[in-house]
């Protein structure tokens, strides 16, 4: 087993691919260094993975330190911890900002995760960010979840290494959990709203298209697939499928229109997502400030 491994905590092993590559860390390498420009440069990585963010953070980074289960050898500072036991042995000095990618917020279960908001207010100094990423409640990976109340109703078993489960949230949910533990929401933005990874399992809603592997093969240089064209299938009635619906006739449009597939197609594509924050996408990122 890997460090921080137990039979009930299944080690979030993933790879990546080249949509992660291309789209998702570009919207981070956005990010990163915004949030160490308002703040300040002192960045601590919650559940840092291969250190990414340190990468992204460029010249602005004064004083980093990675928390993962298993942090990947990167030259920098990290510490072996498990976020759901709280924020761990991450010494006394406040950071400026408190980051948590890739949706780790949902990696924890509601009390866990207030535990650990709670530990980041006690532990940052006033003005600090944080920066913590969920899994969108409306992600059109999971209709079935979109009527489901937070808690035990709403866990569901999630593929990485092996089956981890994962409590997707709305941002709401989210405001109402930073303010409980100090930490005054200030917006959220939505990640990939119909290129999620685990869209096209039927584990979660059957007929879904493979939006993710169709955009990796339009970045490798292939043509456009049937998934990029495919309608969707019903959705429970609401405006989360309004906006879905809508979104994919946007990129069948797109896709009839195109004289070639490749890489302008795939940019195309993405650019059709619109900016939102209301936990449609894979990821949901929420900002707040410690009060």
């Amino acid at each position: 087993m890997r460090l921080g491994e137990t039979a009930a905590r299944p080690y979030a092993w993933q790879g990546h691919d080249l949509v992660r590559g291309t789209f998702e860390e570009r919207a981070f390498a956005r990010l990163v260094p915004r949030l160490l420009c308002a703040a300040g440069g002192a960045l601590l990585d919650l559940g840092c993975g291969d250190g990414l963010a340190a990468r992204l953070a460029g010249g602005r980074l004064t004083r980093y330190l990675g928390i993962d289960l298993q942090p990947a050898a990167t030259g920098r500072p990290t510490v072996a911890h498990d976020l759901c036991d709280g924020l761990g042995p991450v010494g006394r000095r406040p950071f400026d900002v408190y980051l948590g990618s890739f949706g780790i917020a949902s990696h924890l279960s509601p009390d866990e995760l207030q535990r650990l908001l709670t530990g980041i207010s006690r532990h940052a100094r006033r003005g600090s960010l944080v920066a913590l990423e969920a899994l969108g409640l409306y992600s059109l990976e999971w209709p079935r979840l979109w009527g489901t109340p937070a808690g035990a109703a709403r866990t569901i078993p999630y593929r990485l290494g092996a089956d981890v489960l994962v409590h997707p949230w709305a941002p709401a949910e989210l405001f109402e959990r930073f303010r409980a533990a100090g930490i005054e929401p200030l917006g959220a933005r939505d990640r990939t709203l119909q290129a999620g990874p685990k869209l096209a399992e039927s584990r979660y809603w059957p007929g879904l298209p493979s939006v993710r592997g169709a955009l990796a093969d339009l970045l490798a240089g292939g043509s456009p697939g049937q998934a990029l064209t495919s309608a969707l299938p019903p959705l429970p009635a609401g405006f989360p499928a309004r906006l879905h619906h809508a979104l994919a006739e946007h990129r069948r449009e797109a896709v009839t229109t195109a004289g070639d597939g490749g890489t302008a197609l795939a940019e195309a594509i993405w650019a059709l997502e619109p900016p939102s924050g209301g936990g449609y996408g894979h990821g949901l990122l929420i900002l707040g400030r410690v009060r």
